[in-house]
């Protein structure tokens, strides 16, 4: 894959309009931030912000706004070998308009890439080519997930990391469904359709694997671990680890001292 031009958040006034009958003599990509209104297949298509289309190197190419000013990522680019077969892969329709829940890290993929591409780096055409992979996976990614959790699934992936990097927060069902603004049965259906797992038993193995961290790199008292893993007793601390490890928290940090468990 090779760009061939691109822009990041451009943004134009309220007579903005881009007529190409015959295309751009590449493929393009826009991620549409602002309303706008398509033309495809000769039918004016009222488009939202959050929208994105992949152009097919000769598909005609009209599309502007209605007294508003526009604003969109936009990314010409050509296919080498091969790549065709990776977007079919990855579920990339060509030519057709998407409305997806958020395209906040697509467009923070097409700023990165905008400023690699014109930067002087040694590597930028190598680092662009991978970018460009990874920025059609997560597309391929948003257009595969089921329409109730893709609605929320940049709330919830940003939820989880939050979690895996908290774990000593005092988590529960109530608190992570009011942060969706949804209910408790589901925020849970919506988190294990998602992750392949319920939300409470991704809070326990975010603290047990802490946990491991903890033992197997400092010398902390087990107790203190338990609090800094959100445990409000090391009691119930042991005995969820030994469910999960087969070890006492202890025993697992002999383990790894020893060399019998390489972390």
């Amino acid at each position: 894959m090779k760009i061939n031009n691109i822009g990041y958040n451009y943004r134009h006034d309220k007579y903005f309009r881009v007529e190409r009958p015959n295309g751009s003599g590449d493929n393009l990509v826009l991620i549409v931030k602002s309303p706008a209104i398509f033309t495809l297949g000769g039918e004016d298509i009222a488009v939202e912000p959050n929208s994105v289309i992949v152009y097919h190197e000769g598909t005609p190419q009209y599309y502007g706004v209605n007294n508003v000013q526009y604003a969109n990522d936009w990314m010409h680019f050509t296919l080498s070998d091969g790549d065709s077969e990776l977007l079919d892969r990855l579920g990339i329709p060509f030519d057709r308009i998407v409305k997806l829940a958020s395209t906040n890290d697509l467009s923070d993929m097409v700023k990165k890439m905008s400023y690699e591409f014109y930067s002087s780096n040694r590597n930028k055409d190598m680092s662009i080519e991978l970018y460009m992979k990874l920025f059609f996976t997560k597309l391929g990614e948003k257009l595969s997930v089921d329409a109730p959790a893709g609605t929320y699934s940049e709330t919830l992936s940003k939820l989880r990391s939050r979690i895996y990097n908290m774990p000593y927060n005092d988590w529960s069902i109530d608190g992570l469904a009011e942060e969706l603004a949804v209910s408790k049965s589901y925020f849970q259906h919506l988190y294990k359709a998602t992750f392949g797992i319920s939300a409470m038993e991704d809070v326990i193995q975010s603290r047990i694997s802490h946990s491991k961290y903890l033992l197997s790199t400092t010398g902390i008292p087990v107790g203190q671990i338990a609090e800094l893993c959100g445990y409000r007793t090391e009691l119930h601390f042991m005995r969820q680890f030994k469910q999960r490890m087969g070890k006492t928290p202890t025993e697992y940090r002999i383990a790894v001292n020893n060399g019998t468990i390489r972390e």
